[in-house]
């Protein structure tokens, strides 16, 4: 029998093929109308995610069934995602993932923000605590006067009555 000299076979010339679409340029995609940006805030398991909207809303995304094992979708990319039109309180459908490379390009061309949390701190930016300086202080002087053996000799446990 002839020994093997290659350097393998259906495998290694699988690989070689995948890899090569992976340097490729894709088109960059925009949303078109029911569509529209997200960035992926944690994974919630069975395919979920918690996705942050431009405008600062929080929902649950789908991975759809065509990205699934062929696509690994992670916290901080930056998802297309589709609303259900037949019920607004449905998950939306996440339909596209972003490269970095194409967010960059996205975000030069302005048509996602630079930092979708900022969206989140813009809303909150109207609240002022007047307080705060003082309630601090008193906090601080509470901690100080802590005594351990006081909690110490109390029991929660004597007060119980047996039933």
């Amino acid at each position: 029998m002839p020994k093997n000299m290659g350097k393998g076979g259906k495998s290694f010339k699988a690989g070689n093929s995948k890899s090569n679409q992976h340097n490729q340029k894709r088109e960059l995609l925009t949303a078109e109308e029911g569509e529209e940006y997200a960035h992926v805030k944690k994974a919630l398991g069975n395919l979920n995610m918690e996705l942050q909207l431009a405008g600062g809303t929080t929902v649950i995304g789908h991975i759809r069934g065509a990205m699934v094992r062929k696509v690994y979708v992670t916290p901080g990319d930056v998802v297309l995602i589709s609303k259900r039109e037949f019920n607004a309180n449905d998950p939306v459908d996440i339909i596209y993932r972003f490269t970095p490379a194409e967010v960059r390009t996205l975000v030069k061309t302005n048509v996602i923000p630079r930092d979708f949390s900022q969206a989140e701190k813009a809303e909150h930016a109207d609240y002022e605590f007047v307080n705060d300086e003082d309630e601090s202080g008193e906090e601080e002087d509470d901690q100080k006067n802590f005594n351990r053996d006081e909690i110490a000799l109390i029991d929660p446990l004597a007060e119980l009555e047996d039933l």
